[in-house]
């Protein structure tokens, strides 16, 4: 893994777990996916699925038998995308802006966009190790990943990294952008 700040991971860990948290507590759902997002605005924000969410998603938009596979891991089309942000993302946000002064925009989304995106992974990561996405076989039956806007095709890797083998991250892994799929 590459370089990652502590700092970061800190404050990510906490409105991760604030977030997923109001969401589980609100929507007494079946959550299958829980992602943190990160795309060119450079403020990360979490979305997720549950099978209920899903199925009603699926009708609502009248989505066709052959794209409800995709459709299941499509993160920008959850109703729970950007689920708590104006919550529980302002101390990420304040010190994602303090990091920001004083780079170049090649800085900014070369090294600092790195050192966010590997972060961020270390953050979903701790949460995981602390149980919150389940233990034994219940973890089996979630998938969690940092996912990049557009895709960087690395998504596939940070799911083998945060994911335990199971069948349901062998579902995702096919809809996974691949690096020649870019």
């Amino acid at each position: 893994m590459e370089k990652y700040n502590h700092e970061l991971v800190e404050v990510f860990v906490t409105a991760l777990n604030h977030s997923f948290s109001a969401l589980r507590k609100t929507y007494n759902e079946h959550f299958y996916y829980y992602a943190f997002i990160f795309d060119e605005g450079l403020h990360p924000y979490i979305s997720a699925w549950s099978y209920e969410a899903l199925e009603k998603s699926i009708v609502d938009n009248k989505i066709a038998d052959e794209d409800k596979v995709w459709w299941k891991w499509d993160y920008a089309d959850s109703p729970y995308a950007v689920y708590g942000y104006d919550e529980f993302f302002n101390e990420v946000n304040v010190l994602l802006d303090e990091r920001r002064k004083g780079l170049s925009i090649d800085e900014l989304y070369d090294i600092e966009w790195k050192i966010r995106v590997t972060s961020m992974e270390k953050a979903m990561k701790r949460l995981d190790q602390a149980g919150f996405f389940g233990t034994g076989s219940q973890r089996e039956n979630v998938v969690i990943n940092v996912e990049i806007a557009p895709p960087d095709g690395e998504e596939s890797s940070r799911a083998l990294r945060l994911n335990p083998k199971s069948s349901l991250l062998n579902e995702y892994l096919k809809y996974c952008e691949q690096p020649q799929d870019l």
